[in-house]
């Protein structure tokens, strides 16, 4: 048997780290197969859920710094069709990606807001000046860094490493 998973996506975002854990756990407690399949945002990834197109979607709902994701808890509240299956508990990471050759010449920050609002106190610290632009995902923000060595997104180690920034 296989699951489909949505998540936030694309590749790399912690959504994706949280899915593959989850999909893990389904193959070594369940023995069931999962894919997973990115969404743009979290909403439809569970609104893909209610609309029948995958089986499950592994989301956010709360993080020790911002607190709770109030559109998972509202979509959870307002649909009839949604219910929670399991809990994941995992670490979230963030690294300030660039190809910036110093702090000092990037004016620019790309991430989701939830990103941006967990790193805002080394933000204000280390980049005070420069404009945080909210992303739908944290990982969507590392397509603006090759055209751009002013520009800087906060994202997952993981994403670092698949996209090589």
């Amino acid at each position: 048997m296989t699951l489909s998973l949505a998540y936030l996506g694309p590749t790399g975002t912690n959504s994706e780290t949280a899915a593959l854990a989850y999909s893990d756990w389904l193959t070594s407690s369940r023995q069931v197969q999962s894919t997973l399949c990115p969404y743009p945002s979290i909403a439809l990834a569970l609104k893909s859920v209610t609309q029948g197109e995958v089986a499950q979607a592994v989301v956010p709902i709360e993080n020790s710094i911002e607190g709770s994701v109030t559109v998972v808890l509202d979509t959870l509240w307002q649909s009839n069709n949604l219910q929670v299956h399991h809990e994941l508990t995992i670490p979230i990471f963030h690294g300030l990606l660039s190809y910036a050759s110093s702090l000092e010449k990037i004016k620019t920050v790309y991430s989701h807001p939830q990103g941006l609002a967990q790193c805002q106190k080394w933000l204000e610290n280390f980049l005070p000046q420069v404009q945080l632009i909210p992303t739908k995902s944290t990982t969507e923000g590392i397509k603006f860094l090759q055209d751009d060595p002013t520009a800087a997104a906060v994202s997952s180690p993981r994403a670092a490493e698949l996209y090589q920034v």
